[in-house]
């Protein structure tokens, strides 16, 4: 049985008539939804919950005022530290005089019975002295502690005076770890030390400030911030109290790009800040011949907060504490560039650019065309194997 060219033609024809049926979109490859997609899933598929935010001025002057929260927001600027208290575990030298030469605690010119080395704050915050007995020493300064001593002593020595001094600082330091050039436990100055003197008192840090992450930990409550943000705001330079941690790491902001961009992939922050518009230059703009400008996504969590304030809606009882939210630019229109220089970029954002509706189309055209020509040359064969010349 064999078929004319006209035949074989319409059933190439009858194959890819499906394609241009309810739209060609879904049998087609692509890299990710289109606008409408987008949209119809916000509308009807919406099962991860994310709140669709078209960007306007209300949307670009709230996200521009909001910044990160800071070291100052978590813990506050506080005040310099109390170091020269005496805490758990110090260890301090005492000495005693007394008028007697021959008493409890005279010098015999070989051995000074009134020199005490060595003398351990022990858990419960005493220390204990011979003849004058068990002393509270936590959260005391050394002079209190030597008029305790001295008070002690008046009873069983002829005019005792005593002398405390801290020889080792166990209690009142801070840990500073990670690339710093000296990482170690340094005791806190008297002067107050800030959270940049901890770092220079460790070597400091050899790597770009928006890239230097900091973790710092006080009683058990950690923040992550970074370099550039303490040194831009100085509620963020904190002081530092005894116990605290720094850890110091080289970890870069980051976001991805993907869709209509011509540089996909995952792209570091090369300065403190990035605006959404400079994050689109970064990946060197949109594709002239597939991008749909109209659908320019940020992809984010944010507070259901603030994600249900800005879409206007009441928070549903059933919310995550961090929702899925999805803002949409169209860069047809002049004034979106203005909003997306104004709204920050975040760590771990991801741009997706959709493409325009015609680029489905010419995917279309593309496979009917390859369907055509095999066609073709399929009844073309089938010609010379009828008409034989």
């Amino acid at each position: 049985m064999s078929f004319s060219s006209r035949q074989i033609l319409l059933t190439a024809a009858c194959i890819v008539a499906p394609l241009a049926v309810g739209g060609c979109a879904q049998f087609l490859p692509h890299e990710g939804p289109s606008k409408a997609v987008v949209l119809e899933a916000h509308e009807s598929n919406n099962t991860s919950g994310f709140v669709l935010i078209d960007v306007d001025q209300r949307v670009a002057n709230y996200l521009a005022g909001v910044d990160e929260k800071t070291l100052g927001d978590r813990f506050g600027k506080g005040k310099p530290a109390r170091v020269n208290l005496i805490g758990i575990g110090d260890v301090l030298g005492v000495k005693i005089w007394e008028a007697d030469p021959g008493g409890l605690f005279g010098s015999t010119g070989i051995v000074n019975r009134g020199e005490i080395p060595n003398v351990v704050v022990d858990a419960r915050g005493m220390i204990r002295i011979p003849y004058a007995g068990a002393i509270r020493a936590a959260g005391r300064t050394p002079g209190s502690v030597s008029l305790a001593i001295t008070e002690r002593l008046k009873a069983k020595t002829v005019e005792p005076q005593a002398h405390v001094a801290v020889m080792e600082n166990v209690a009142n330091v801070a840990t500073v770890s990670g690339i710093v050039g000296r990482p170690g436990i340094y005791p806190l100055s008297m002067r107050g030390d800030t959270l940049l003197d901890a770092l220079a008192a460790a070597g400091g840090v050899q790597v770009p400030s928006y890239e230097t992450r900091i973790r710092f930990t006080r009683k058990g409550s950690s923040v992550v911030t970074y370099l550039d943000q303490v040194l831009q705001q100085e509620a963020s330079n904190v002081f530092m109290q005894p116990g605290d941690k720094i850890h110091v790491e080289r970890k870069a902001k980051s976001f991805s790009a993907f869709g209509a961009v011509t540089l996909k992939g995952k792209h570091d922050f090369k300065a403190s800040k990035l605006t959404i518009l400079e994050a689109v230059g970064s990946v060197s703009g949109l594709t002239d011949d597939r991008a749909d400008p109209s659908g320019v996504f940020i992809m984010r969590f944010e507070s259901r907060e603030r994600a249900y304030d800005l879409a206007g809606t009441e928070v549903p009882e059933d919310a995550q504490l961090a929702v899925p939210v999805i803002y949409r630019l169209d860069l047809q229109d002049p004034n979106q560039y203005f909003f997306a220089q104004s709204i920050y970029t975040r760590d771990k954002d991801i741009l997706y650019v959709a493409n325009a509706p015609a680029v489905e189309i010419d995917k279309f055209l593309s496979i009917v065309a390859k369907v055509a020509i095999a066609a073709n040359s399929a009844a073309s064969v089938n010609d010379k194997i009828i008409n034989p010349r």
